[in-house]
């Protein structure tokens, strides 16, 4: 409890300031390097108060001058942090529009260039994707969490294809991330952090230059697989659809 408690207080005590700057430098600029490293020093102060031991595997497949949409599975709220600490891109995600309406936190991803989506509502889905497609021109990599919603169990919600429709429109190379052991941390509905190793695993990248929209389902099962094998040595069985998790 003393671990989840030090988290706590990190959180407020990180996030409140950093995002403050946030605000302060996307006035100027919100694709600028400055919002990138925020980003990278709250992800490593959360990984750390989280008691996590973040490991990476296969980063170099990223090149760092290059942009892509990163897919990844998702089991907790610590994914987002140990995604920023781990990989070294200009990031940019796509989240649920409530997070936009806290105060202070909520301003800064609107200004540093997040995108909102109401899986909800399709008309504004569709708004949202147009804006991912937007942030991808300034220079940025989108995160996506194909699931729509973090899995109550280790195995992984079905995907839904707006990534692949979106990574195919902009000719983006794909690439599948593992998020591995971030559901022994802190899943669904725990009251409490369990310190303990997270890795990071970058799959191989998928190319989408030349290739159609028909092709969105192959992409997007490729992708699946590649998650699936990093994460358990081999494709399992899909969770049951169900609601996604706030």
């Amino acid at each position: 409890m003393l671990r989840t408690i030090w988290l706590v207080i990190v959180a407020l005590f990180v996030t409140i300031p950093l995002s403050t700057a946030t605000i302060f430098v996307a006035v100027f600029r919100s694709t600028s390097p400055i919002i990138d490293w925020i980003m990278r020093t709250w992800g490593r102060f959360l990984v750390r108060a989280a008691g996590i031991d973040l490991r990476t595997e296969n980063v170099e497949r990223i090149d760092p001058k290059q942009r892509y949409i990163l897919v990844a599975n998702h089991y907790s709220y610590l994914d987002i942090p140990c995604i920023v600490a781990a990989i070294p891109q200009p990031i940019r995600f796509m989240a649920k529009v409530s997070l936009f309406k806290i105060p202070i936190f909520g301003w800064s991803l609107g200004r540093a260039g997040f995108i909102p989506i109401d899986r909800k509502d399709r008309r504004t889905a569709v708004k949202s994707f147009d804006l991912a497609a937007d942030r991808i021109r300034k220079g940025n990599t989108i995160v996506i969490f194909p699931e729509e919603g973090r899995s109550r169990t280790r195995a992984m919600r079905p995907f839904q294809r707006g990534a692949f429709l979106l990574a195919l429109k902009s000719e983006k190379t794909i690439v599948p991330i593992a998020i591995d052991s971030t559901f022994d941390v802190f899943p669904v509905g725990a009251k409490r952090v369990t310190p303990g190793r997270v890795t990071i695993r970058v799959g191989t990248p998928i190319e989408t230059a030349g290739r159609s929209l028909r092709d969105k389902g192959a992409l997007l099962e490729e992708a699946r697989t590649q998650v699936e094998t990093m994460l358990f040595g081999a494709p399992v069985v899909t969770e049951p659809a169900s609601p996604p998790v706030a």
